[in-house]
Formats: C-alpha cells, sequence, structure tokens
C-alpha cells in the first residue's frame, strides 16, 4: 500500500474509534476528506485484514484486532506496573478509575475500574479525543515541547459537549496550567455533569500514559477535589516507580524476601 494510500487507511481507522455502534460510509468519507468509492475500497480492505467489522450493511466499526496493535511488550509493563495501584486508588475512592495511553490525537483506554457508587458514569467507550479528557491533557502536559506543539497542531478539535474547548490557544493554556499543577483536570467536557482529574505515568523521564479518576460533579466539592487529587498524583508517581524496577531487579528483590 502506498503511502498515500496508508494515510488514508490510517484516518479511517482513526474515524471509527470511540464509535461502539459504527459510523456509515458517508461519515467516514466525509470527516477524512476523500470520495466514497475511495473510502469504501479502503474500508473493505480494513475489513477483510480484521481491523474492521460490520455490524449493518454500509456501517463500519473497530474489531478487538485494532486494540491489540496497541498492546505491545510496553504496554503490556504499564497494564501489570498498574494494576495493583488502580485497584487501590478505587478501593478509596469507589469511583471509576481509569489507565491510558496516547495514539495521534486520541486517548486509549487501556483499564477501566467501574464505579461502585449508585450515581456513576458508565464508561462505553474505548478511546476519547485527547483534548476533551484530564488524561489526554494530563499526558500532553508532560510531553516535550516540539511534540506538544505538534500534537496541538494537527488534532482535530471536535467538541464532545458545549464546554469543551475546542479552540487550540485555550487549550494550549490548559495544558501548560496541568504541567505547572502536576495534574490535569476536566468538567463537563466529555461527558455533561462528569468531571475527571488525571496525572501522567513517567519511565525514564518519558510520559508513557496516565491515569485519572472520574466522577459526577454532584460529588465533587472542594474537599473531595484536593483528596483526589493528592490520591491520583500518588498512585500516578507510585506506577512511575514500580516501572522503573526493571525485570532482574524484580527478580533479586524476590529471592532477597
Amino acid at each position: 500500500m502506498e503511502s498515500t494510500s496508508l494515510t488514508k487507511a490510517l484516518g479511517l481507522l482513526e474515524a471509527t474509534a470511540g464509535h461502539p455502534d459504527g459510523r456509515s460510509l458517508a461519515d467516514l468519507a466525509a470527516e477524512v476528506g476523500m470520495p466514497k468509492p475511495t473510502a469504501h475500497r479502503i474500508l473493505k480492505t480494513l475489513t477483510g485484514l480484521g481491523y474492521l467489522e460490520r455490524p449493518a450493511s454500509g456501517v463500519y466499526r473497530q474489531s478487538p484486532q485494532v486494540q491489540r496493535l496497541v498492546s505491545d511488550a510496553a504496554v503490556r509493563r504499564l497494564i501489570d506496573a498498574a494494576a495493583r495501584p488502580l485497584r487501590e486508588l478505587h478501593a478509596k475512592t469507589h469511583e471509576t478509575v481509569n489507565l491510558g495511553i496516547l495514539r495521534h490525537d486520541r486517548v486509549i483506554y487501556l483499564d477501566v475500574l467501574e464505579c461502585t457508587l449508585p450515581l456513576r458514569r458508565v464508561a462505553t467507550r474505548t478511546s476519547d479525543p485527547f483534548h476533551t479528557t484530564a488524561l489526554g491533557r494530563a499526558i500532553a502536559a508532560r510531553l516535550p515541547a516540539d511534540r506538544r506543539s505538534r500534537l496541538l497542531a494537527r488534532a482535530r478539535l471536535e467538541r464532545r459537549t458545549a464546554a469543551t474547548i475546542a479552540d487550540r490557544r485555550r487549550l494550549a493554556a490548559e495544558i501548560e496550567r496541568a504541567a505547572k499543577q502536576g495534574y490535569a483536570i476536566e468538567e463537563n467536557e466529555t461527558d455533561v455533569g462528569v468531571a475527571c482529574i488525571g496525572a501522567a505515568i513517567c519511565a525514564s523521564d518519558e510520559v508513557v500514559g496516565a491515569i485519572s479518576v472520574s466522577l459526577p460533579l454532584a460529588r465533587l466539592d472542594a474537599a473531595s477535589r484536593r483528596r483526589l487529587v493528592e490520591l491520583v498524583r500518588k498512585t500516578a508517581r507510585t506506577i512511575s516507580a514500580r516501572l522503573k524496577i526493571t525485570p532482574s531487579r524484580k527478580s533479586a528483590r524476590k529471592e532477597l524476601r
């Protein structure tokens, strides 16, 4: 597949992200800006390769095989390192806890522990635009300046709600604020009535992902905000520290026990 076709194929894959029920050929072609016959040909190829499914005639959605594309060794190590700290954070907050990574201009959810309280946000998507989420902003805040600038320049700043920040200058300021604070927060920008507090996870001084807690705004008063910010930041630091321990050092520690 030539580079232009590859670019189009990746664009179509990105356009299907976050739509578990699928999207129509017309919508996909319009979003990536290509003729419907061209989009249909590429979508047919992606379906044949197993990356897309057709739940209905003319409708396409991502298959589980797409998720496996990001499940490389580094991602598996991140998931393993985060497993216990995420469970502990979930036990302390009883709110929805998320682990995610940045792929292009979207956050891919690697793990979600659902809220155990009656009033809650139920996770139904496998990804979200980075700019609407505390996860994405926390990751962007730790990127080198040149990579952050490229991300902001190329991102499609779609509005998920009326509160979504879709202005690049305002978004850049929000990310810079997150960099100074050491955490990111969004309210009403991904889902109306929901807030999210996130912090970045780093390995060898490179950001590799982020964690967040999502909860209804009705439960986010000043005291709970301070408590959740501290818990999220502490958990992110714990996971980062676990990632610094190499497999050989883990084995040595086990032998000493």
